[in-house]
């Protein structure tokens, strides 16, 4: 008997044994791409996330501000605005049931690890999304164009790292397109209302989105006019049944819209007592941006010492009445910003951060160069491409004008008040989908050449002398030529190079041992690139290490950033200076996007003790995984006495004057929480040990040192303890750190 073999023709395989037909799905190619770029596109996200430093327990910008509350209302269960302004709230719903789900796990720890992990998640989601959105607007060819931009341009690679609102209202607003795009070819209402729910969760997110339901209304209109070729009778029952169909459509989108933000607009009355619908931060960042009294130098800190005054519910009136003045008496105002921003808006977003910028400000810029590099070349490619299909013959129906309501209404934006990167999220949308649309095209057209060469010239030659062509081929140079002129990106990106190659040199030569020659290095270094504050930071931690400390203040020039208020603060506290470098190492903690603890340790070569006094301001470069130092009411003699908390693991790094003796002893002031006796576990060399470190009293431990570790120059104690979150306990006090035991001073004796 012949046996037939197994076969994966058509949609059924015959078994080897029994001919049983067993049905096996196709996986087309199309698929098998898609889930490429969904496994690439994780891939690129966990590698920035690994190179990462940037955390919003350190920060004093907005996603501080998020954090810190979505940490409260996670604790307590109560929300609390911004002490300056009211700001959307989607996010910090969001990063409190991160935050709220970790607690319930049992590591509070885990918040931001699943705050970015879910974040991530939304991004790879809207891989198969944009593919699918583009297929339905244009063609398969334009999908898989947009989806891979989707997965690999570096912005959006970036985007789930930082902690900010943007990837849930990217997210939102993405997903809100497509359902208006799958309404379009089902007509099922569903999809409708989907669209109005999430363009809310956009404006929960970014309030901006609010508006945007007027762009929405628009492709409304123009979709639901479709249907008169199917009508019959006079116009006038025409014109009846398409404005009856753009009516029920409108409630359709409307209704849950309205429904989500509804509740947030209440609670924002009943608790000041005005009509807020979202925020206040709108009005508040135009009045920044065209009022005098907060342009004097000291920005945006004048602004909010000027609104403390006034009480949080009259703030956005009083915001309002200042700018319809300005409208009144000074209507220039609103244009004198208008050519620079929007010429800012057009420019190479990678080479203006790396090249163009003072400072990385904490971005791993250099670490995923490469990466960024291609971004701004995809950037530049797409943004081109998507002026022809913009200018082109609208066969998409009224998406054109949704996008184009977009752009228009971000460029204006950004136009009156400032230019920042997350600002510019649908302009970026809009271009790199119809950039797709034109990429798809030329797609097309190559195959087409390949089968028909006549038939591609003459397509060719038919689209360039047509009305569209011609306005593609002329607003594509005057697209060039705006991003072109802005920037002499020559000269900027060859000076850039040789900062980068003389940077090289110097840390090749500091390995070797070479201080002369990397202090040569780093002046040619900053001979090419005067700006930038980072090089300059590291040329003053290279004459720090040789103690001329003098070259240090002079190489560190009059730019501040954090970082390099971390080497003022070092070289200060070298020279004795200890109030100035205090200053500079609370500021850098307080204000820096990063962990500047770890950031001393790393950096920092401290003089060498045998106790250190934690809290002070001066223990920087000693420590990592505490908190903001603290005072004690009164220390030792009555003098006042400094403490640090520990959040939930430390390292205390001690290097020493001398070698370490056998039968040395470690002393530990600690003290615990309120929760009773809070176990302590210590590491010193090979031997760990616990402490019951008793709540509110302070005790002094001593623990043998090893005689494993006789000899050594430096000690190092690692501490970890379970944490506990005061607001809690106490929700008058309104902290909502994670903290653990409180360690005053370390010594070794």
């Amino acid at each position: 008997m012949h046996t037939a073999p197994a076969t994966t023709s058509g949609s059924k395989a015959t078994s080897a044994t029994g001919g049983i037909a067993l049905a096996l799905p196709r996986v087309s190619a199309t698929v098998l791409y898609l889930t490429a770029l969904v496994l690439l596109g994780l891939g690129l996200r966990l590698w920035f996330i690994a190179v990462n430093d940037i955390d919003p327990r350190f920060s004093a910008a907005d996603d501080g501000d998020y954090y810190q509350r979505a940490l409260r209302l996670a604790a307590t269960g109560e929300y609390l605005d911004n002490s300056w302004l009211i700001r959307p709230p989607g996010h910090v719903f969001f990063f409190a049931a991160m935050l709220k789900t970790a607690m319930i796990l049992g590591d509070p720890t885990l918040g931001i690890a699943m705050i970015r992990g879910v974040q991530v998640a939304l991004s790879l989601l809207l891989i198969p999304v944009g593919y699918d959105m583009a297929r339905r607007l244009f063609s398969r060819q334009a999908g898989l164009i947009f989806a891979t931009l989707l997965a690999v341009w570096f912005p959006l690679v970036e985007l789930p790292a930082l902690i900010l609102s943007e990837p849930l209202f990217f997210f939102a607003l993405v997903l809100s397109c497509w359902a208006l795009v799958r309404w379009r070819d089902s007509r099922r209402w569903p999809w409708l209302a989907g669209a109005g729910a999430m363009l809310a969760v956009a404006a929960l997110a970014r309030s901006p989105a609010l508006y945007a339901a007027v762009f929405v209304l628009a492709f409304l209109l123009w979709e639901t006019g479709r249907g008169d070729e199917r009508s019959f009778g006079p116009r006038t029952v025409r014109w009846r049944q398409w404005l009856q169909r753009f009516v029920v459509a409108a409630a359709v989108f409307l209704l849950p819209f309205t429904g989500i933000i509804a509740p947030w607009t209440a609670r924002n009355y009943l608790t000041y007592n005005r009509l807020i619908i979202i925020d206040t931060l709108g009005p508040v960042n135009l009045w920044m941006a065209m009022s005098d009294s907060v342009n004097t130098g000291r920005g945006e800190g004048e602004a909010k010492a000027i609104l403390a005054a006034i009480p949080q519910e009259e703030r956005q009136a009083f915001v309002s009445a200042d700018i319809r003045r300005i409208v009144n008496e000074e209507p220039w105002r609103l244009t004198r910003n208008f050519w620079p921003h929007f010429q800012h808006i057009w420019k190479a977003q990678f080479v203006e951060d790396y090249f163009v910028k003072v400072s990385f400000f904490t971005r791993p810029l250099r670490e995923v160069w490469l990466l960024g590099a291609l971004g701004d070349l995809l950037w530049l490619i797409f943004s081109t491409a998507s002026v022809f299909a913009l200018a082109a013959r609208p066969r998409e129906g009224g998406f054109r004008l949704l996008a184009l309501g977009w752009i228009a209404y971000a460029c204006l934006t950004v136009m009156l008040i400032h230019v920042e990167p997350r600002y510019l999220l649908p302009i970026w949308l809009g271009m790199a989908l119809y950039g797709a649309a034109t990429l798809g095209a030329v797609w097309n057209w190559l195959a087409l050449r390949r089968r028909d060469g006549a038939a591609a010239r003459a397509a060719a030659r038919a689209y360039l002398r047509s009305p569209w062509g011609l306005a593609g081929m002329l607003l594509c140079a005057a697209f060039l030529f705006l991003v072109f002129s802005y920037r002499d990106y020559p000269r900027i990106i060859a000076a850039g190079v040789q900062r980068e190659w003389q940077r090289a040199a110097a840390l090749s030569a500091y390995r070797q041992g070479d201080h002369p020659g990397a202090i040569a290095a780093y002046e040619r270094m900053r001979a090419a690139d005067p700006d930038f504050v980072d090089g300059r930071a590291e040329l003053a931690l290279l004459y720090l290490e040789r103690g001329d400390y003098d070259r240090g203040w002079d190489a560190l020039g009059t730019r501040h950033t954090h970082r390099g208020d971390v080497v003022r603060g070092a070289l200060a506290r070298a020279q004795g200076n200890h109030e100035l470098a205090r200053h500079y190492f609370e500021d850098a903690e307080v204000r820096a996007g990063e962990d500047v603890q770890k950031l001393a340790m790393e950096w920092l070569r401290p003089a060498p003790l045998t106790r250190l006094q934690l809290g002070d301001g001066l223990d920087f470069g000693y420590l990592d995984g505490f908190s903001f130092g603290e005072a004690l009411a009164a220390g030792p003699g009555g003098q006042p006495a400094t403490y640090r908390w520990l959040q939930g693991r430390g390292i205390i790094r001690l290097p020493l004057p001398a070698p370490l003796a056998e039968g040395a002893v470690v002393r530990l002031r600690v003290a615990g929480g309120p929760l009773g006796a809070t176990p302590l576990t210590l590491e010193v060399g090979d031997v760990r040990l616990t402490l019951p470190v008793r709540g509110g009293e302070w005790r002094t431990y001593r623990v043998a040192v090893p005689t494993s570790l006789a000899g050594a120059r430096q000690l190092e104690l690692h501490l970890s303890a379970p944490t506990f979150i005061p607001v809690q306990l106490d929700p008058a006090r309104g902290d909502a750190r994670l903290l653990s035991v409180m360690v005053s001073d370390v010594a070794v004796e």
